[in-house]
């Protein structure tokens, strides 16, 4: 049984971040209230802000009067829906919340149902890499649950962190894969690894 490389992991690792952000976005259309899409960009419009400075008394519509005025003021044409039917009673705040929660379970299914199928992630698969046992036997159905309640666990600890220590999202994204991944560089295990007693080792060709 032989672990996967440093870069193998690494590789493998984005190609699963990406994949995880096409879900994520095919999902937010799918579940996007109003104009499809514009949910998603108030989301990606409040990543860069302190989380209690995103708006929670400003609603939608209201946020989208001042963007166009200020559109209008420096010469711009309207950009944004200012329809009243458009979910305008949602705040900011509640646009932000729904799609952070969206986000965390997107990833969780992703590796959930990609390890329940094939032992590993899309991107191991692609690298030709699955998840073992420490001792080399085959992952059960139940090592993959206990995976992903780990990995909840982080993602639910990432999150409590973001609302209460005041951070924005960049930073509470790279803060937790930083913390998720720190032991790939010194042990080749993530800390989903370490604690369901599980490694990624390369497939053997047959």
């Amino acid at each position: 049984m032989e672990i996967v490389s440093l870069g193998q992991r690494l590789i493998s690792t984005i190609i699963d971040k990406v994949l995880i952000a096409i879900f994520f976005v095919i999902v937010a259309f799918m579940f996007c209230s109003g104009m499809p899409g514009a949910e998603l960009g108030h989301f990606v419009s409040q990543l860069g802000v302190e989380y209690k400075k995103i708006e929670s008394e400003k609603t939608i519509y209201e946020h989208n009067v001042e963007v166009n005025n200020w559109l209008k003021e420096n010469g711009y044409s309207e950009m944004i829906s200012t329809d009243q039917d458009y979910e305008h009673y949602k705040t900011m705040k509640d646009v932000y919340d729904k799609y952070v929660w969206m986000f965390v379970i997107v990833n969780v299914l992703y590796y959930l149902l990609c390890e329940l199928s094939f032992k590993a992630s899309f991107g191991k698969r692609l690298l030709k890499c699955k998840v073992k046992k420490s001792d080399g036997s085959e992952i059960s159905n139940r090592d993959v649950f206990t995976r992903s309640g780990i990995l909840v666990s982080l993602l639910l600890l990432a999150v409590a962190l973001h609302m209460t220590m005041n951070i924005n999202g960049y930073v509470t994204t790279i803060l937790f894969f930083a913390i998720l991944d720190f032991t790939v560089f010194t042990k080749q295990m993530s800390l989903v690894d370490k604690y369901s007693d599980t490694l990624v080792v390369k497939q053997k060709n047959r």
